[in-house]
């Protein structure tokens, strides 16, 4: 009898630690009309919400994993420490090792925002001496000859004022009571101000449960967002995008994989971490490679 136990607990244990230290990789071809030629084949890898974990030694198996997709670009949407459980070290080591593979491009989550301001600063110094490119409401192009891909990013800052709740106000588990969509809509027309026909748009932001305002955005040009926070509904059952998500409560609807409003796909990451709930159930830490294509 105690052996069966002593065999279970071990198997238990081992089981989550697999479920939380194991990294897969979700690979979404992304085929669009508004994919220009020049970026047809491009690869965008997504990493998300590494809320201060730890994937081997000088985050080594993260950084594989991430290589081995080949990416052309790589881009961060959020909680990269953890209000929780702060590790500056284990978020720096990844974001320095990332950006050895790829440019990376990065916005920010609410974790971010319940941290002391003079901490979290003096991260995104330290990221941006690494050429790390910092999207706080503001966009940059990636241009090749004369098609252009446009990078958009929404601050978590931005996301708050239009929940009407100052920066650590809103706790990580509560739901939205309140959402201005008309805050993140004039932010995205203003930071996307210059667009031409041709430009694939891609918008990077946090929080996924506001789809419908990104997709009304800019004249719906927004072709493409990619968001993480959900967690994956951090316990998955069949049939289900998981148990709880922020933003969104019990039984979420968008916590992974691809969704479309009208022109504009949505790619949720599952991200890596964890923060208040200590571990993940069928639902193993992912990074997202996306493959644009032309349509």
């Amino acid at each position: 009898m105690m052996l069966t136990l002593i065999i279970l607990i071990a198997f238990v244990a081992g089981f989550l630690y697999w479920s939380d230290k194991s990294i897969t990789a979700s690979y979404y071809p992304i085929a669009s009309r508004a994919v220009p030629t020049a970026f047809d084949g491009f690869v965008i890898v997504q990493v998300s919400d590494l809320q201060s974990s730890r994937f081997g030694r000088n985050q080594e198996r993260l950084t594989k994993a991430v290589d081995k997709a080949s990416p052309d670009i790589i881009i961060f949407t959020g909680d990269l420490p953890d209000r929780n459980h702060t590790d500056y070290q284990a978020s720096l080591q990844a974001m320095e090792r990332l950006a050895a593979i790829a440019p990376v491009y990065y916005v920010n989550g609410n974790h971010e925002l319940a941290l002391p301001f003079d901490e979290i600063s003096q991260m995104y110094d330290a990221m941006k001496s690494m050429g790390i490119h910092l999207l706080f409401d503001r966009g940059e192009a990636i241009c090749r000859g004369r098609d252009r891909l446009i990078l958009l990013g929404i601050s978590e800052e931005t996301l708050y004022a239009a929940k009407g709740v100052s920066p650590g106000g809103l706790q990580p588990g509560r739901m939205d009571t309140a959402f201005d969509a008309s805050t993140i809509i004039r932010e995205i027309e203003a930071i996307a101000d210059g667009l031409q026909p041709s430009d694939l748009v891609v918008l990077l932001v946090h929080e996924p449960q506001y789809l419908d305002t990104y997709a009304a955005a800019a004249e719906g040009r927004v072709d493409l967002v990619f968001s993480g926070h959900a967690h994956g509904g951090q316990i998955r059952l069949p049939f289900t995008e998981g148990l709880f998500a922020p933003g969104q409560g019990i039984l979420p609807k968008l916590t992974s994989g691809v969704h479309q409003q009208g022109n504009t796909k949505m790619v949720i990451s599952r991200g890596l971490g964890n923060s208040t709930f200590p571990f993940r159930l069928f639902n193993r830490p992912e990074i997202v490679v996306c493959r644009l294509a032309m349509e």
